[in-house]
């Protein structure tokens, strides 16, 4: 039964991967970009989390933790698509540069949101529309390179 699964899938049981394979090839790929958007994730959750510390997001968790999952889909998109593999140091650089941009986009989206959707629906459309922006910057990067 598992090869007749296998096979519907166009692969057979020879060639398929375990999930753990799949999943350390995906997170060592762009090891730097990785990592750095993992960190960059972590210090704007932090940082949003501080009281002393005035940043605009509210307290409520989800647009601390949306915030952070957008910082970390940049490594998605730069995995999945972006045309150009860096050298370590560009990628790490280019991580923090769109990773800046992301936070920034995010936070202003989220403040024009607020005031009109709520808290909850102004963290979802800010999320939606970055991560929306990062996966179609890519994506038109490429399909113009």
């Amino acid at each position: 039964m598992r090869f007749l699964r296998n096979l519907s899938y166009g692969c057979t049981v020879a060639e398929s991967t375990s999930l753990r394979e799949r999943l350390h090839t995906d997170l060592t790929d762009n090891l730097p970009v990785t990592v750095t958007a993992i960190g960059m994730a972590l210090a704007a959750f932090a940082l949003v989390s501080l009281d002393s510390i005035p940043l605009v997001l509210s307290t409520d968790f989800s647009a601390r933790f949306l915030l952070s999952l957008s910082l970390l889909d940049m490594a998605f998109a730069y995995d999945d698509y972006w045309p150009v593999a860096y050298s370590p140091m560009y990628a790490v650089t280019w991580t923090l540069v769109f990773g800046v941009l992301t936070a920034g986009l995010f936070i202003s989206i989220y403040e024009v949101a607020l005031p009109n959707l709520g808290n909850t629906v102004a963290s979802v459309a800010a999320f939606v529309t970055v991560v929306s922006i990062q996966f179609g910057s890519a994506m038109l990067y490429a399909h113009i390179r």
